[in-house]
């Protein structure tokens, strides 16, 4: 599994409203997605970062789902997406 972290860098435009509500449309996107792992509730606590876990082979499909999220939250701007292992 790899890990993909989502972290908001523009702290004046990413609130932690916006950021959590952006992490919940995330996770309803994936919470039916064996190949993806995400925890409600670490969202609801996330104050600049949200995260999750996905199989390798689905990496890019979950990515163009964040960037697609991203933008329909005008947000694009404003992270840094990083992947690695977990």
């Amino acid at each position: 599994m790899k890990e993909v972290r989502i972290r908001f860098i523009d702290h004046e435009k990413s609130t932690i409203h916006r950021i959590r509500n952006f992490g919940e449309d995330l996770w309803r996107n994936f919470r039916d997605n064996k190949h993806v792992e995400s925890d409600l509730k670490e969202i609801d606590r996330a104050k600049d970062e949200i995260t999750y876990l996905v199989h390798g082979r689905f990496l890019r499909r979950s990515l163009s789902e964040v960037h697609r999220l991203l933008e329909g939250h005008f947000m694009e701007s404003e992270v840094v997406i990083d992947t690695g292992s977990a």
